[in-house]
């Protein structure tokens, strides 16, 4: 007797649902990183709003939360102002956010993360000139502001946010089997 097999099309639903967990999972540990990292260096009050930050990242990552991601960032960037880390470790925490805000607005349902991800390089190459840039910068010029730091990491998370195309033009502009750009 021949048996079919499960038909293709549920074997590559089952590997989108993969593949969006991954991303989902991503943004969770990147995300949790975020908030945690600067925690080393801050006071006790700091681990309140860690806490908030960390609620917020999964409820990003595993309820779809949209504000989620911001509000994680922002609680990183108050435990950042509260810290007593150095230049680098505070340059690291801009890397690190950059990191979570690209994978956090990976777009629903991705079946090809590998080509999307390339996309953001361009990205991750400016923030890796900006940090570089402000820890040349900050090495000629012994600043001690926790908050000026504080202020130049919340800039540059506003600044992605501001700049990062919206998932509703993204879903607009979806690609065909043929190549061409169609609209819903």
């Amino acid at each position: 007797m021949i048996t079919k097999g499960p038909a293709p099309s549920s074997g590559m639903k089952v590997f989108a649902i993969m593949k969006t967990s991954l991303m989902s999972g991503a943004a969770a540990a990147l995300g949790l990183l975020v908030v945690a990292w600067p925690l080393a260096w801050a006071p006790g009050g700091a681990y309140a709003v860690a806490v908030l930050g960390a609620a917020a990242v999964l409820a990003a990552a595993f309820a779809g939360w949209r504000q989620g991601p911001a509000l994680a960032v922002a609680a990183a960037v108050v435990a950042c102002a509260f810290s007593r880390a150095g230049t680098a470790v505070l340059a690291a925490e801009g890397l690190f956010i950059v990191a979570y805000l690209i994978v956090a607005d990976a777009p629903a349902g991705l079946t090809r993360p590998g080509s999307w991800l390339r996309q953001q390089v361009p990205g991750v190459v400016a923030g890796l000139i900006a940090s570089g840039a402000v820890l040349a910068a900050l090495a000629l010029n012994q600043v001690s502001s926790a908050w000026l730091t504080a202020a130049g990491l919340a800039a540059g998370a506003v600044a992605y946010l501001i700049t990062l195309p919206s998932r509703q033009a993204a879903a607009r502009d979806v690609q065909d089997p043929g190549g061409r750009r169609v609209s819903p």
